[in-house]
């Protein structure tokens, strides 16, 4: 009996319950300097910048800006490789509040696209700020 009851508490420790953590996503800009506690900390400075005709105009909220970013081979390798490095992560530090942060060189486009993807498939799982 407590056999079991050791076993079970070692097995509920393992596992930690994916609603009860919160994801805080962050996009920066390298040229104004990197948040504080980050946990994970990405850079999209030296990927590909948008083609977008007038992309000022826009951050990577943009619906054009995300098409022609996140449908690039270096976009997709880097969210495929930040969700797998979470999941590790999550196992193996068995927090409850982690802060990911993105950035570029102006955190407006590239960095601001790949959060924002990150959002979208993050939010299924965690709870995203």
């Amino acid at each position: 009996m407590l056999l079991d009851m050791i076993i079970d508490y070692e097995i509920s420790e393992m596992f930690i319950i994916a609603e009860d953590i919160t994801i805080e996503l962050i996009s920066f800009g390298h040229s104004f300097g990197v948040s504080q506690n980050i946990a994970l900390l990405y850079s999209m400075r030296h990927f590909p910048t948008t083609n977008v005709e007038n992309y000022q105009q826009y951050d990577g909220r943009h619906k054009r800006i995300q098409n022609e970013l996140l449908n690039l081979v270096e976009y997709e390798d880097i969210i495929k490789m930040i969700t797998e490095q979470l999941s590790i992560f999550i196992h193996n530090q068995k927090k409850n509040s982690i802060k990911l942060a993105a950035g570029c060189e102006q955190g407006q486009h590239r960095s601001v696209a790949v959060i924002e993807r990150l959002v979208e498939l993050l939010k299924v799982t965690y709870n995203v700020e």
